[in-house]
């Protein structure tokens, strides 16, 4: 993981705000087309639905996932501003690369750098999803503190939720969301959560757990995000839905098995040692 400084360089981030600002994205996707959003969203989400969409698919994230940051960061208000200042629907600090804070209350301004901002912080952190949000929320620094955890765990909880209601389960029901990275080196750290599993995070190391892991072969239930690690390879963030019983959720059609690019370290995770943050 690298410090706060290198994540958010005006080089990284650089946008040609005058093009992809443009309020033409709302009118460029056919009104027939399928709606890019989960039925999980309220209004309040919905009518950004594709502003979502545009800079989502822009940036290679599922929709949702962007959906559960704006709704933690500014219940979808594009004008919000934090005590700390912070603006828009994807709360990002007007730093002096960026817009000002007028410019941010932009909703296509906003997303625009927001979800650039948030992928390369997710490639600095090698897909860990749940220190990765911790660090936009606060930075890498306070990863570690309980408040950017417990952001971390609600953005996550909320995506949970949106894709477990497109396959037809309860939001409230005994399953559960297993987060694992395909591709990049090193050691891989899975994160799980569910209605009735507060978050917890496993290692690879072969110890016994109650908790669930990736089903071998399974195809997954949703791809959060594609990245890019430090060493220029192709990675994603999966995640699968476990019922209580251990077995994946089934996908309407048959299940596709997992392609044998998937590294061999996140097809074999049987047993993990849990580890529960604070």
């Amino acid at each position: 993981m690298k410090p706060w400084g290198r994540v958010l360089t005006a080089v990284a981030l650089a946008i040609a705000i005058g093009a992809s600002a443009c309020p033409a994205i709302a009118q460029e996707a056919d009104p027939t087309d399928r709606l890019a959003l989960s039925p999980y969203w309220t209004q309040a989400i919905t009518r950004w639905e594709r502003l979502i969409q545009h800079y989502s698919e822009q940036n290679q994230f599922d929709a949702d996932f962007i959906a559960a940051v704006i709704w933690k960061e500014s219940l979808g208000r594009p004008t919000a501003h934090s005590p700390a200042g912070a603006v828009g629907l994807m709360m990002l600090m007007p730093f002096p690369w960026r817009p000002s804070p007028q410019e941010l209350e932009n909703p296509y301004t906003n997303v625009a750098w927001g979800t650039r901002t948030l992928l390369q912080i997710i490639g600095d952190g090698d897909g860990d999803l749940y220190y990765a949000l911790a660090a936009y929320n606060g930075s890498w620094e306070k990863v570690d503190q309980s408040n950017t955890r417990r952001y971390a765990a609600s953005v996550l909880d909320h995506y949970s939720r949106a894709v477990a209601m497109e396959y037809g389960l309860p939001l409230d029901g005994d399953w559960a969301a297993v987060f694992a990275v395909e591709g990049g080196h090193g050691p891989k750290t899975i994160t799980v959560i569910g209605p009735q599993q507060p978050v917890a995070r496993y290692t690879e190391r072969m110890w016994h757990t109650d908790l669930p892991s990736v089903p071998p072969g399974f195809a997954p239930h949703a791809t959060v995000v594609a990245f890019l690690d430090e060493q220029g390879e192709q990675c994603a963030v999966r995640v699968w839905l476990m019922q209580a019983d251990g077995l994946p959720v089934p996908h309407p059609l048959a299940p596709t098995p997992v392609t044998s690019s998937t590294p061999d370290a996140v097809q074999s995770l049987q047993v993990l040692s849990p580890f529960i943050p604070d």
